[in-house]
């Protein structure tokens, strides 16, 4: 603060003017908390220091370039020394405060000396070269303006770049500015290369999830195709992902033109029995079925064709009742008597049903299922 005052008397002095209106055009404010901040901050390292001194070869560097006059940026210098300082944390944190302090100061600093050039009322009694020394005046232990600029854009270009290579999203870092791109560091290229690869990887992952989840759709609306035009009694059209054999299926069912093996075991296959029209695919099924009368002749039928039968018998006209009253008791005459294997078994079948619908076996048809 000193210091700073120093170059506002030598600003007003210059201009001919008080040094108060000089500092009416200041952030003496700001330059006041920040001046409170570093001195707290600056005894915190020196006490940290005083318990526990830290040992480096950068700390020495530091120290030699200090002899040599070749000092860099303060809030550089103090960012260098905060980086060594990793075995005494309270250190470490009160450098690295100080280091922003410093840094901020000397951009108030540099703001104020562009300020009082451009200000109309000292335009008249500001001299060049006299504001010039002024502005030189108000920077405090810090040398190389234009170079300390230059490294902190340097600075800001690799924090965006490291922002933009650790994003979650790994194919942000194709919006890198190329301007920030080129101050990078090795290892941020580096890591920038393998952001690239996980973003390629990435999108051909999402485009083959895309690819699934349309094919997915589009089999699932071919299904439900498929479901209403069955229930409709309409033979369905071919789809993707559905086999012709299935298809054909699918067909017989809409149509009503089952054949005997469709209702043998083992159970029959639907096509879309993973999805939610199965259901529907069953009833119409089911109908079919019952509707077809070759459950007369198929003398095994499958677990599903003889639950149709089962749940839907009441639909059986009474005239195929009947007749299967009296179809079976006469096959299962011929059958006591051939004793041909499919003759018995077709006999069983039928008056197996006899017992399905209700109708009472008499003598024959009881010989021949015992």
């Amino acid at each position: 603060m000193k210091q700073l005052r120093v170059g506002i008397d030598a600003a007003a002095e210059s201009a001919g003017v008080r040094p108060s209106d000089i500092q009416k055009l200041l952030p003496m404010a700001r330059f006041g908390e920040l001046a409170r901040k570093n001195d707290g901050h600056q005894k915190h390292a020196l006490a940290a220091w005083e318990e526990h001194p830290v040992e480096s070869i950068s700390t020495g560097d530091l120290a030699r370039l200090t002899e040599e006059q070749n000092l860099p940026a303060l809030g550089d210098s103090l960012m260098r020394l905060a980086m060594v300082a990793n075995a005494n944390p309270v250190l470490r944190m009160a450098l690295y405060e100080m280091s922003h302090i410093a840094r901020e100061w000397q951009q108030l600093v540099l703001e104020a000396g562009n300020k009082l050039e451009e200000k109309h009322v000292l335009a008249r009694a500001f001299r060049w070269r006299a504001l010039r020394r002024s502005a030189i005046v108000l920077v405090f232990a810090v040398g190389g303006t234009v170079g300390f600029f230059a490294w902190q854009r340097v600075e800001q270009a690799r924090t965006r770049v490291g922002a933009w290579a650790g994003d979650g999203d790994a194919c942000v870092v194709y919006r890198i500015e190329q301007a920030d791109l080129k101050h990078a560091r090795p290892e941020q290229l580096r890591r920038i290369e393998e952001r690239k690869t996980e973003c390629t990887a990435l999108r051909a992952r999402l485009v083959a999830e895309k690819e699934l989840q349309e094919r997915k759709d589009a089999y699932a609306r071919g299904c439900e195709a498929i479901v209403e035009a069955v229930s409709q009694k309409k033979a369905p059209v071919a789809m993707a992902g559905i086999s012709p054999k299935l298809l054909d299926f699918a067909k017989r069912v809409a149509t009503q033109t089952l054949e005997l093996s469709d209702l043998a075991p083992p159970e029959p296959a639907f096509p879309c029995a993973e999805t939610d029209g199965l259901k529907r695919m069953l009833t119409a099924f089911d109908h079919a079925v019952v509707d077809s009368n070759l459950w007369l002749n198929q003398p095994e039928l499958s677990a599903r064709a003889r639950a149709a039968l089962d749940t839907y018998k009441g639909d059986v006209a009474l005239k195929i009742r009947e007749d299967l009253n009296d179809r079976a008791e006469k096959l299962a005459i011929e059958a006591l008597i051939d004793r041909a294997p499919l003759l018995v078994q077709k006999a069983r079948h039928q008056c197996g049903l006899k017992l399905l619908f209700g109708l009472k076996q008499r003598a024959f048809c009881s010989g021949i299922s015992k």
